[in-house]
């Protein structure tokens, strides 16, 4: 019936047992608690490097006591439980599980633990549907429940932003009311708890409340900021999608700043939403009769579009992503799939110690990478850091303008030159180039970046 180790045919019997000890029983934020237990103890043994002992081999009442002390840490934060072979599960922030450092997440609904870089940042899933619920019960007997329940919006800057955004209401203008989905506190909308889902609903509904309050107030001031950012489009190919507030983030009792999201050529180089700010001191400064232009974004996005597309390409790539894609180590026709509709994508991969996480993005129309391996490496942009390694003075000197390769052994990226090392806290850091190359997604062929696109 198995064809796999013994390792595998003992974490079967072991889910299968917790399956029957728990009954169902809830790890926290409505996941099955006993498949959490299962994926704690094959971390527990990965990182221990057990290979003789079994969680089969653990009576019954113990495998019990161990479920309940993990789902205590799951639910507390500033506590942890010590896991069969000795690694440490512990959780310093609710809705995140450190297990032997490793940063693990509940996934609300769906069985097991997840590494924190795999599960998704938006709003979604039981956790938006249990907001909503809260949201509607405490705005039941409020004006403000005209507003109806926010809806997860996404908008592509400098990096990814998260939003909720209710839908335009007449009686404020036609201004959104924005709440960001890291509003629970969790380091994932999916990891949080319910406890803190409620405390966000409590919060969306303060704003709910302020917003429904001073709805003429915003009205008028998002019809002079609407002014303006037509204006600033006049001539250019991009229109406004939406004139947004977020109440919590304010400076003035009087005066708002607001967002707005044009509809032009986005951070993939592709038609979507692009982001301005419109603090009350900028638009105060322009009825004053300062000229402010439209944020850069709307007036190169069309003009960059048309040269890469001129040139074949879909957008850029980075030299470490390019080499990401074409490690073997991954499928990059896939993931050249969903960064063709998305603006990120993450991967895993397995090795001898803790895997690899990586994430492909886009910024600024260029595809990068980022990598972690838990206590060895972290590289984003230009900085490779890499720990639990020393580096003499000399051969950390000698390094530059030398392969990473020779320094250290990775999957991808040992090619890439080193700029200049520098000596950190248990480790070096490389400094090293983000040479850009240009991609065509589709057949995933990249080539050299003329000078004037780079």
């Amino acid at each position: 019936m198995f064809s796999g180790n013994q390792n595998q045919f003992s974490s079967v019997i072991s889910h299968e047992r917790l399956e029957t000890l728990l009954d169902g029983m809830d790890a926290g934020n409505g996941t099955p608690l006993a498949p959490a237990i299962a994926a704690a103890l094959e971390v527990d043994r990965r990182i221990s490097r057990a290979s003789d002992e079994h969680i089969s081999d653990f009576p019954d009442d113990v495998l019990c006591d161990l479920a309940f002390d993990a789902r205590y840490t799951f639910t507390h934060s500033g506590s942890q439980t010590v896991l069969p072979f000795g690694t440490i599960l512990e959780s310093k922030d609710l809705g995140e599980i450190l297990i032997g450092g490793e940063r693990w997440v509940l996934d609300a609904g769906r069985p097991g633990l997840f590494p924190i870089w795999t599960t998704r940042s938006d709003a979604h899933g039981p956790n938006l549907k249990l907001l909503h619920r809260h949201i509607a019960r405490l705005t039941r007997n409020l004006a403000c429940r005209r507003l109806g329940l926010p809806q997860p919006a996404l908008v592509c800057d400098f990096d990814e932003r998260h939003l909720l955004h209710f839908a335009p209401h007449p009686e404020a203008g036609g201004v959104v009311l924005q709440c960001w989905a890291s509003g629970t506190g969790a380091p994932r909308f999916c990891a949080a708890l319910p406890e803190q889902v409620e405390a966000f609903a409590r919060a969306v509904v303060k704003d709910m409340r302020t917003f429904w309050r001073r709805r003429k107030d915003i009205a008028r001031q998002g019809a002079e900021v609407r002014a303006i950012v037509e204006h600033f489009i006049a001539d250019v190919d991009a229109e406004v999608e939406a004139i947004i507030v977020d109440m919590s983030i304010q400076f003035s009792d009087e005066d708002f700043d607001f967002y707005v999201h044009y509809l032009g050529v986005d951070d993939a180089m592709r038609h979507g939403l692009v982001l301005d700010y419109i603090p009350a001191s900028r638009r105060n400064l322009i009825k004053q009769g300062h000229y402010f232009g439209p944020c850069s974004k709307i007036i190169s996005g069309r003009e960059e579009l048309e040269a890469v597309r001129s040139h074949g390409a879909d957008g850029r790539i980075t030299e470490l992503a390019a080499a990401v894609l074409a490690s073997g180590a991954i499928e990059p026709e896939q993931l050249l799939a969903v960064l063709a509709r998305s603006y990120d994508v993450t991967f895993e991969l397995a090795t001898n110690g803790a895997p690899i996480f990586g994430a492909l993005y886009w910024a600024d129309g260029t595809i990068r990478a980022e990598l972690s391996r838990q206590g060895t490496l972290n590289w984003s942009r230009d900085r490779l850091e890499l720990y639990g390694i020393e580096v003499p003075e000399a051969k950390r000197v000698a390094m530059t303008g030398r392969p990473i390769s020779e320094l250290a052994d990775l999957p991808f990226g040992g090619d890439i030159l080193i700029a200049h090392a520098e000596t950190i806290n248990n480790g070096v850091r490389l400094h090293v180039g983000e040479k850009p190359f240009l991609i065509e997604l589709a057949s995933g062929k990249v080539w050299k970046c003329p000078e004037e696109l780079c």
